[in-house]
């Protein structure tokens, strides 16, 4: 990230953490659009492949573009479903770059090979890795894991910082030491978060095959892991929080003596352009639509959860929630 970059990230996080301090209007420095729900892969954890395959066209999607610039976003994750289906990826991620948001992209990297350049403008990319070729295939589908070693070392070959998150399952909860290894291998860096469950956009359950016990002391490994300098991206409020939790069944429940950040600090969009305070509340609460309403004032602030472990929530609400913590390893990691 250059330093232009992290100054109007920076600027714009702060201007949002002020104003959901204060308990002012929304002022949501960071959205995540999916920009499609169709995937190659069938995921045993993930629905977004089974609910509406439709999506926005350019025009749509650079008034909405419009629409978050004018919000104060700088920081935008492009998602799925798997992006590189679409063949105007790269003009989407045009439009973004021409209003200077900072781009992350999540793509599942099976399809690098055929459309590379689909890619190569994002500031970040996101991929998924889960373990070797029989764990990550177990959770992902046959010859998922063909192909994704070589496309994060041809991605960060080409400068491009690359960060794999692993979904924890019964597939995936001995494979940190391989992970690990790959990632010092080849220079990327690792995100974890636990298997979420009970919303739309996720299907499954939590195999009865794990124990709480044996799932946080998962994560206290990994927190021993991370201060012997492995190159873990998850941040250590993130692994201390999930060590302790006391039901990795139950991925969020309302707890009236917390406030949580989603749809104040942060929103996600579907393909279809409407909005929510964050990916697991989609299906759960009233959506505004950004084609035609402002968040701040159609947004109804009516969060169903205020705790959760949903992986990218938990690590932007800890943000909001313990900023200074959240912002001194911020700097250490992405320094």
């Amino acid at each position: 990230m250059r330093l232009s970059e992290k100054i109007a990230v920076g600027y714009a996080y702060g201007t949002s953490l002020l104003s959901y301090m204060v308990d002012g209007p929304a002022r949501p420095f960071s959205a995540t659009f999916a920009v499609t729900n169709r995937c190659n892969l069938r995921c045993e954890y993930c629905n977004c492949p089974f609910i509406d395959p439709s999506n926005l066209a350019l025009p749509q999607i650079e008034t909405m573009f419009d629409r978050l610039q004018q919000m104060g976003v700088r920081r935008l994750g492009l998602a799925g479903g798997e992006p590189t289906l679409r063949a105007d990826l790269g003009e989407i991620v045009e439009m973004a770059k021409a209003r200077k948001f900072f781009v992350s992209i999540n793509s599942n990297l099976t399809l690098y090979s055929r459309h590379p350049e689909r890619l190569w403008q994002g500031d970040l990319i996101y991929t998924s890795l889960d373990g070797d070729a029989a764990a990550h295939n177990a959770a992902r589908g046959e010859r998922a894991f063909e192909g994704v070693l070589e496309a994060i070392e041809d991605l960060i070959g080409r400068g491009k910082p690359v960060i794999a998150i692993c979904v924890v399952t019964e597939h995936s909860i001995g494979q940190s030491e391989f992970l690990l290894a790959q990632a010092e291998r080849l220079g990327f860096r690792l995100h974890f978060q636990p298997q979420c469950v009970d919303t739309e956009i996720v299907r499954g359950e939590v195999s009865g095959a794990l124990s709480n016990e044996s799932i946080r002391q998962f994560w206290r490994g990994l927190g021993e892991q991370k201060r012997k300098g492995r190159p873990i991206v998850s941040s250590t409020p993130y692994l201390e929080l999930l060590s302790k939790w006391e039901d990795f069944s139950v991925s969020a429940y309302y707890d009236a003596d917390t406030r949580c950040p989603a749809g104040h600090g942060y929103i996600y969009i579907d393909p279809q352009g409407k909005a929510w305070a964050c990916a697991y509340t989609k299906g759960l609460t009233k959506p505004v639509d950004l084609l035609s309403q402002d968040w701040q004032e159609a947004w109804t602030k009516d969060n169903p959860c205020t705790r959760c472990t949903v992986g990218p929530m938990l690590e932007f609400n800890l943000l909001f929630q313990r900023p200074l913590s959240a912002i001194r390893e911020g700097i250490r990691t992405y320094g």
